[in-house]
């Protein structure tokens, strides 16, 4: 997959954030001078946060010489700097925006003026005039992320997809394929080994993978929505095929071979098939014969 690299906007580099600071995250504060805090759902946590999205001990503040620093703690949904799930500790810095799950930290240096805007300016007014925040649905399990069952991921899927169409609004389409596309090609993993992927969790993958593929113009992610249907057996649905048709044109060509492999494997199937399924194929095989 390849590297998409965050960007700031032109200027003077961000400056380290410094302790003391008070860390804001869905209504709970903590303020923070040396050492480290944890932030969690779990009441052990210096900033508890009640989320189903957010794991029991999710991630760790921690503040020395060097400034203030976001560590994740392998929770289940990610901790996000800068639309970038972090693998390891960060150094923050002015400017910065974090998520933990689907929760935004807000960071103000207290040195400062207390009283003054928190230095990640709030999502709502980063994103005014774009969409509403999103929704949580039915929480997943919260175990390693190698052993969530595949029907656990559509709400971390549906929230990352969420946050990457505001950055992609917001003129940061670059950092969206680092928050979608390791889910994305996590349930294509699951599928291709037989785990059952829902049929809903299905379509959105499909939804999120094509926008990616207008995001950054890869061809690719259109043959992610082809060979997901075809390693779950499942017929596209009306909306999804001419969202292929709308996107070749402004994408690029989608792998054809594969493609004709996903019609032809509906071929003897035929008499399953009602009359939209089929109409469905037949505007797929016009679509193979397209240049």
């Amino acid at each position: 997959m390849p590297e998409f690299v965050a960007t700031r906007p032109v200027g003077p580099a961000p400056k380290p954030l410094t302790a003391p600071v008070r860390i804001a995250c869905a209504g709970s504060e903590h303020e923070l001078r040396q050492g480290s805090a944890l932030i969690g759902r779990g009441t052990e946590c210096e900033l508890v946060v009640d989320d189903p999205l957010v794991s029991r001990m999710h991630a760790r503040i921690e503040v020395n010489a060097e400034g203030v620093w976001l560590e994740d703690l392998y929770s289940t949904n990610g901790v996000y700097l800068n639309g970038e799930r972090i693998l390891q500790p960060r150094l923050l810095h002015d400017g910065d925006y974090v998520f933990v799950g689907g929760q935004e930290l807000t960071f103000v240096e207290l040195h400062t003026d207390p009283a003054s805007a928190p230095s990640t300016p709030p999502l709502s007014a980063r994103f005014a005039g774009t969409h509403d925040p999103p929704t949580y649905k039915t929480p997943g399990n919260h175990g390693a992320p190698t052993d969530i069952p595949i029907t656990a991921r559509a709400d971390a899927l549906d929230l990352l997809g969420s946050l990457a169409r505001r950055l992609a609004n917001d003129v940061k389409a670059e950092q969206a394929p680092r928050m979608l596309g390791p889910h994305l090609e996590g349930i294509l993993r699951g599928a291709s080994t037989g785990l059952v992927v829902p049929e809903a969790l299905g379509q959105i993958a499909c939804e999120y993978a094509i926008d990616l593929a207008h995001w950054t113009g890869e061809a690719r992610w259109l043959d992610y929505v082809v060979e997901l249907h075809l390693v779950t057996k499942r017929m596209m649905s009306a909306a999804t095929v001419s969202a292929l048709q709308r996107s070749e044109r402004w994408v690029g060509a989608l792998d054809r071979s594969l493609l004709d492999y996903y019609v032809n494997s509906f071929a003897s199937r035929g008499a399953e098939l009602d009359r939209e399924a089929r109409a469905r194929l037949a505007t797929l095989r016009r679509l193979l014969k397209k240049k």
